[in-house]
């Protein structure tokens, strides 16, 4: 805001007729321009000074530290609403964020179980070989009959036990 625009928006600032954009440009100058600040303070004067004289007020002793006063609570709720505004975007965007973290880590934990459960379905019988190793790589005596004798063996490989299992299985 110029100079010009400002000392013209003086008078409709004291009457409180200025939109909100407008009065708070004009605050900004205000707060920076000290010409434009001493104008105002003279016609604030005159025509706060007026307004108590004609409602049979007490005259006020300091105009102008009302209107400090009055300009400073001014650009405070402005700031307090810009604050509030930010805080609020970010906020919703935090929460977005952490929606869309929270869902893509849900996609990916069924997306992980789904494989497996196809892993699972595909595995076929070897796939329960920590449950069924007795079972399943360990032949009996009286169904192959075929005479092992029991060695103390070291604990195999899943791949040998199938193998074993495989090769014992062909003398049949």
């Amino acid at each position: 805001m110029t100079c010009l625009e400002a000392q013209s928006n003086i008078i409709a600032y004291i009457e409180g007729d200025l939109d909100k954009e407008t009065r708070i440009d004009f605050l900004k100058h205000i707060k920076s321009c000290d010409d434009c600040r001493e104008e105002l303070d003279i016609y604030y004067t005159m025509i706060e000074g007026m307004r108590q004289l004609d409602s049979n007020l007490p005259i006020s002793r300091d105009f102008s530290s009302e209107l400090e006063t009055k300009i400073n609570r001014e650009l405070r709720q402005n700031k307090k609403k810009k604050d509030f505004f930010r805080s609020s975007i970010v906020i919703v965007i935090v929460g977005i964020l952490g929606f869309a973290i929270f869902g893509y880590i849900n996609f990916l934990n069924i997306l992980y179980a789904d494989e497996q459960n196809k892993l699972k379905e595909n595995q076929g019988e070897y796939y329960y070989s920590d449950n069924f190793d007795d079972i399943l790589f360990k032949p009996e005596n009286k169904l192959l009959n075929i005479n092992v004798e029991p060695e103390i063996e070291e604990e195999k490989s899943f791949y040998s036990k199938i193998r074993e299992f495989n090769a014992v299985t062909n003398l049949k």
